[in-house]
């Protein structure tokens, strides 16, 4: 080939070339491919076959397979010999465990415990079972509103305190300080609720967070008087309580039992 045309030669292939952008350094295009992949893989209710994986990647059949091939010696995709289905493999477990390793599930859990006494205008405090029993580790008071006064090391009893019926119900094996149908409703709403039982008054509803393995981590509780804080397992309050919960679970790795 002459010099002039390996001159040409550079030129049309510069020419053919996507012009650099102001936007961001240049990456892998086929690296994000891959991950795009893997993430739609990701949020597959189950194992998923290559031919629909491949449509809804809007991808050709053969290039997804390539793709799932180096994830699978990778270990981030595994192939169920049974069904032939592709679902997630060993080594996102292993880095799902090394992240929540890293997370502080008692920042977590104040930081909801304060979004909800703002939002709500109620206290707000985070419990943990301790030597001397279900303990109020933190309690976050509402910038408005009236608040009551929970001492940080407070400690509640398994019957009369909401904070102890989540305790009560979801401690493995279950505890007998409360009536078994009791535990049912609670586990039914996914909150423990009291109405003055605990303190005159004073009404409370409490929900569980759940670890990894969906063991009893902690419990957030919100306390107010009977005139700002409605007693209802399907009120907004326990709503908000609810998916507060939901949220450090997720963070901590949980998922929900499905149907």
């Amino acid at each position: 080939m002459s010099s002039v045309d390996r001159t040409r030669k550079r030129a049309t292939s510069a020419a053919e070339s996507p012009p650099a952008t102001a936007a961001g350094p240049t990456g892998i295009q086929s690296l994000e491919v891959g991950l795009a992949l893997f993430e739609l893989l990701a949020r597959q209710p189950r194992g998923c076959g290559l031919s629909e994986l491949a449509r809804q990647a809007d991808m050709h059949r053969a290039k997804a397979y390539r793709y799932l091939v180096s994830l699978v010696r990778t270990g981030w995709v595994q192939q169920s010999t049974r069904s032939g289905l592709y679902e997630l493999g060993p080594a996102m477990r292993k880095l799902a465990l090394a992240w929540m390793s890293h997370q502080d599930w008692l920042e977590l859990a104040a930081a909801e415990a304060r979004a909800l006494a703002q939002s709500l205008g109620n206290t707000c405090l985070v419990a943990v079972q301790a030597e001397a029993g279900v303990t109020a580790i933190r309690v976050c008071q509402p910038g408005q509103g009236v608040s009551v006064g929970v001492a940080q090391g407070a400690v509640f009893d398994l019957y009369t305190s909401a904070t102890g019926r989540v305790f009560a119900t979801w401690s493995d094996p279950p505890s007998t300080a409360i009536p078994a149908p009791l535990r049912a409703s609670i586990r039914e709403h996914g909150v423990a609720v009291v109405e003055g039982e605990h303190a005159p008054g004073i009404n409370a509803i409490a929900a569980p967070v759940f670890d990894v393995h969906g063991h009893l981590l902690l419990a957030l509780t919100i306390v107010g008087p009977q005139a700002s804080l409605q007693a209802d397992a399907q009120g907004e309050a326990a709503r908000a309580l609810r998916d507060a919960c939901g949220r450090i679970s997720a963070a901590m790795g949980w998922q929900p039992p499905t149907a």
